[in-house]
């Protein structure tokens, strides 16, 4: 729900909302031969569920074109998603049973069946230190698998495998990172810290947060010298698209190491260096490359998390707050039918857009348009003055305009009778 605001994260709704109650919808797709499925967050504790999927009558679910999600798709995904808002009350969070399935019964009512999945499957042993979920305080989720955390007082970021999909992407980033610190070219990468684990299973990893530079033409010797000491080390980068290569003040770093592979033939490893690095660098910082590239570190995304506002109780007090009421319009939005509900991230654009043309239209009012265009010049004395010059001196920096006393009636004003830009500042001798 914190795309709607910068600042309304996490971290704060905390200490503004009842936050233990909070139901957050952190991610949700449809495959049409498996279900509909439907991640939700609350207090530290993720639950999965799964329900039986959609076909459209008549369709024929092999052909390519079909996969895509049309309007009926998306409104019984979002039918769904309005059954579990009533079930809120009483899903089980926090047990050892992460995942749920939805059945619907005979009567045409739901209800829901618990079970125990583990989907992260190691590649290799676990080796560095685990930490657990519950010992990160969580502060941002960008969506089921893109998580931002603090632990033991420094901030983190989380890749968490709560589907088969990403799990098997923390599988691999935790074997990328290994061979990247055995070939002792770590330093290219935002750092692995530990295994992440759950109930007893391991569910993701943590590494240092993933905040850089975008890369952009002028890098180009940077990041070509990084690639070829990391292929002189017998490691093969598998990605490197624009938004996997960031520049931080400690120079090159590269995301998605889930890709990465180790060659102990150098001679193999330089035929296949040739299409993988080599080929894409080029592509990289081509001609085409104008402008610089947006990362897809969960720092440079808007997240797509939302909270599911509960449902008006006769024994549940109703009040109002200001992040509650955002809660509930981004809720409105994002089970709408029509334009607001073709993806995930358009309502999310449109919410944002709407919020941008409110504090536009009160730039534009009249009444603000004279203080919105006054400069924040600061006037400084000169630090002396010669006897030959006059009683009164005018500053060379200030442009001259006819000198007005101050009006006191600009009451919101922060400015003082010193800060007056524009205008001519008399400032007397010290002999007098």
């Amino acid at each position: 729900m914190e795309y709607a605001s910068k600042d309304l994260t996490i971290h704060k709704l905390r200490r503004t909302t009842d936050f233990k109650n909070l139901t957050f919808r952190i991610g949700g797709y449809t495959e049409h031969d498996q279900g509909r499925f439907y991640h939700l967050w609350k207090n530290g504790e993720v639950l999965s569920i799964q329900a039986e999927p959609y076909r459209r009558p008549g369709v024929d679910y092999s052909e390519t074109w079909s996969s895509r999600n049309f309007s009926s798709d998306r409104e019984a995904f979002y039918y769904l998603q309005e059954v579990l808002q009533t079930m809120l009350d009483n899903l089980k969070f926090g047990t050892e049973n992460n995942w749920a399935h939805l059945v619907r019964q005979k009567d045409n009512t739901y209800s829901l069946i618990y079970t125990r999945k583990e989907f992260v499957r190691l590649k290799c042993p676990v080796w560095t230190k685990k930490v657990n979920l519950d010992d990160i305080e969580v502060t941002r989720i960008v969506d089921c698998a893109l998580w931002e955390g603090i632990h033991e007082g420094t901030e983190v970021d989380l890749f968490i495998g709560v589907h088969a999909v990403w799990s098997k992407f923390v599988a691999a980033e935790s074997l990328g990172h290994k061979l990247m610190n055995e070939a002792g070219v770590s330093h290219y990468t935002f750092k692995l810290l530990a295994h992440v684990y759950k109930s007893g299973m391991v569910i993701g990893v943590m590494c240092e947060p993933i905040i850089g530079r975008r890369v952009c033409p002028t890098d180009r010797a940077a990041v070509f010298a990084a690639v070829a000491d990391i292929q002189r080390h017998g490691i093969l980068l598998g990605s490197l698209v624009p938004h996997d290569i960031l520049i931080t003040p400690e120079g090159v770093r590269f995301l998605n190491i889930s890709a990465v592979r180790f060659y102990k033939d150098h001679d193999q490893l330089a035929v296949e260096a040739q299409t993988s690095h080599w080929a894409e660098l080029a592509k990289t910082f081509g001609s085409g490359m104008i402008a610089p590239h947006t990362p897809l570190g969960s720092r440079a995304r808007n997240a797509l998390s939302y909270v599911i506002p509960r449902l008006p109780s006769p024994g549940r007090p109703v009040y109002t707050t200001p992040e509650l009421a955002v809660m509930q319009f981004v809720w409105s939005v994002m089970t709408s039918p029509g334009e607001f509900a073709r993806s995930d991230v358009l309502p999310l654009l449109k919410f944002r857009e709407q919020q941008r043309k409110v504090k536009s239209a009160i730039a534009d009012d009249p009444k603000y348009r004279r203080r919105a265009k006054i400069g924040r010049k600061v006037l400084i004395a000169p630090l002396d003055c010669s006897e030959s010059e006059d009683r009164f001196e005018t500053l060379d920096q200030i442009v001259p305009a006819a000198d007005e006393p101050y009006n006191p009636k600009w009451r919101s004003s922060p400015r003082t009778p010193y800060e007056r830009p524009d205008k001519k500042l008399l400032l007397p001798r010290d002999d007098e």
